[in-house]
């Protein structure tokens, strides 16, 4: 199952498209999106999109650790301060406490990073931190116009499904 972390970015708009992908290859997908990301874009778009209840807060049922040892944690689009929160394991709302929680399972965590050319700029190092303790693994941005555009719904589910298969070996 792939674990879809949505984010407050505008390039959250195209998570639908990119969890039907999922879907059309065969994949499962349960879908988490931050405060911001349901401002940009309804849960229930989502909901339809993966065929689930999208999580949008933590409950009893206690989804961050339910979800944690899945195929793949996928956050797409990856913002600014989500990348930054997991370089210095801050748990402080739901995908960042599923991301520090699959974190401690070795699930492997794919970064899709949507943002500003400066935002990129200045996150370097957070994620140049990530990268070296093996954590997680970033796509590389599309830059386009000074910003870090998000890929094609068709290259994240090659790279997640690439992930995935690195990771059983």
């Amino acid at each position: 199952m792939i674990i879809l972390c949505v984010t407050g970015s505008v390039a959250a708009s195209q998570c639908v498209k990119l969890a039907r992908e999922f879907k059309r290859q065969g994949m499962e997908v349960k879908c988490f999106m931050s405060e911001a990301a349901c401002k940009i874009i309804h849960p229930n778009s989502m909901e339809f999109a993966t065929g689930s209840e999208v999580i949008t807060e933590l409950t009893g049922n206690i989804e961050h650790v339910r979800y944690s040892q899945e195929d793949l944690i996928l956050v797409a689009p990856a913002t600014a301060n989500t990348i930054s929160k997991f370089a210095y394991k801050i748990a402080d709302n739901p995908i960042s406490t599923l991301l520090i929680t699959a974190y401690g399972h070795d699930t492997p965590i794919l970064f899709v990073p949507s943002m500003h050319d400066s935002m990129f700029k200045a996150i370097e190092e957070n994620i140049e931190k990530i990268k070296s303790e093996g954590s997680a693994s970033f796509m590389p941005p599309v830059m386009d116009e000074g910003k870090a555009k998000f890929p094609s719904s068709e290259d994240i589910v090659l790279e997640s499904l690439r992930c995935i298969n690195l990771s059983k070996k």
